[in-house]
């Protein structure tokens, strides 16, 4: 038996109508919750983490330096290095963690 007879009698399918536009949709539903929802969720975390900081908080800066929070101002830090007299001003979103009294991190920036 022939195949070439069985697919001239086929329906041609379009790709346009209700049914493809109900598909993109939800793509693009599926994408928003599995892309943006977390992100945004973690960019809201890490803003209660930093805005919570006060001075003698222990953190981790973003390039691998821990610290102490030496003093708190509105849109900048001033953090000190172990016993040493050099106090350097950071940007709020140079902090990637807030560690514990016992050197374990406590809260996450990055939401883990």
């Amino acid at each position: 038996m022939p195949i070439l007879p069985l697919l001239q009698d086929a329906p041609a399918s379009s790709g346009s109508g209700p049914g493809a536009l109900v598909m993109m949709a939800g793509v693009l539903v599926i994408m928003w919750l599995v892309v943006f929802m977390p992100e945004r969720k973690a960019r809201k975390k890490k803003e209660a983490m930093i805005s919570a900081i006060k001075k003698n908080d222990r953190v981790l800066l973003t390039g691998g330096m821990y610290a102490t929070v030496a003093a708190v101002a509105e849109g900048e830090f001033t953090v000190k290095f172990d016993d040493s007299p050099t106090r350097v001003r950071i940007v709020r979103s140079a902090i990637a963690q807030v560690l514990t009294t016992d050197g374990e991190s406590g809260k996450d920036a990055a939401g883990s």
